[in-house]
């Protein structure tokens, strides 16, 4: 089978970084932190925290995939508030550039 344009031009152009990780309810602390741009101390952290559970199987953390995508969802959340605060602040001419 013959393809009659290069893979890349399928692909969204407006996609910086794409993984691919496998369909599973459990991934290591490398996977989870890929997948969430973060690298592997802060997701550390984080678990240490509470923010998104794991559990731990044989000396390793497995970050359960819930809590990870709704983690992820309330990061994506607070981010747009920020945005819709600051775009807010520049039309009433609170905020300088």
């Amino acid at each position: 089978m013959s393809l009659t344009a290069p893979l890349h031009s399928v692909l969204a152009t407006d996609v910086l970084d794409v993984s691919v990780l496998p369909v599973s309810s459990e991934y290591t602390v490398a996977q989870a932190a890929k997948c969430l741009r973060m690298s592997e101390h802060h997701l550390n952290n984080l678990l240490n925290a509470g923010y998104i559970a794991f559990r731990q199987e044989n000396g390793e953390r497995l970050v359960q995939k819930d809590s990870m995508l709704d983690f992820e969802q309330e990061r994506e959340r607070k981010h747009a508030a920020v945005n819709r605060m600051i775009r807010m602040n520049q039309e009433m001419g609170l905020y300088d550039d």
